[in-house]
């Protein structure tokens, strides 16, 4: 299945399908990464892709987001933020074409631009083996534990 991610950033999603009977177009059990399980294609759209695109909207409507092309847009805004304030550490957060399914989340600590990825998924964000959800608790988690050495 392919899927309008955000704007031109598409998604192929791989769909196993089992238990075809003779003559059927499909399979009457669709999976999806072996962690979600469908009767229908209907039913992916409606539990998989529509709650995924809610949570894109939110990524996309928040300050932090930025519109950036290519990951060398996003380092150079980043680094200039950066130059501007040196105390703080600038962090944005992307959706770029080389990157399917993932949000993009860069900052700067010191001088290097670091970049970390964040899976969308029907039961929120999937970073560092957690799904969070809404965005605003990922972003708290990380601002918290970025600097441990658990993270």
């Amino acid at each position: 299945m392919t899927w309008k991610f955000w704007k031109n950033h598409y998604v192929h999603i791989d769909i196993n399908e089992s238990n075809k009977q003779p003559g059927a177009a499909i399979g009457s059990t669709l999976v999806i990464s072996q962690d979600y399980y469908f009767e229908s294609l209907r039913e992916i759209v409606e539990r998989y892709i529509i709650p995924c695109n809610r949570l894109v909207r939110e990524v996309v409507g928040h300050q932090k987001f930025s519109d950036a092309k290519t990951f060398e847009d996003l380092e150079a805004r980043l680094k200039e933020e950066k130059k501007d304030e040196p105390a703080r550490i600038p962090y944005r957060f992307a959706i770029l074409p080389t990157y399917p399914q993932y949000v993009v989340l860069c900052y700067v600590p010191k001088e290097k631009v670091l970049k970390e990825f964040i899976k969308v998924r029907p039961k929120g964000f999937y970073f560092h083996e957690v799904n969070h959800v809404p965005f605003q608790v990922l972003i708290n988690w990380f601002k918290t534990n970025w600097r441990t050495l658990e993270y």
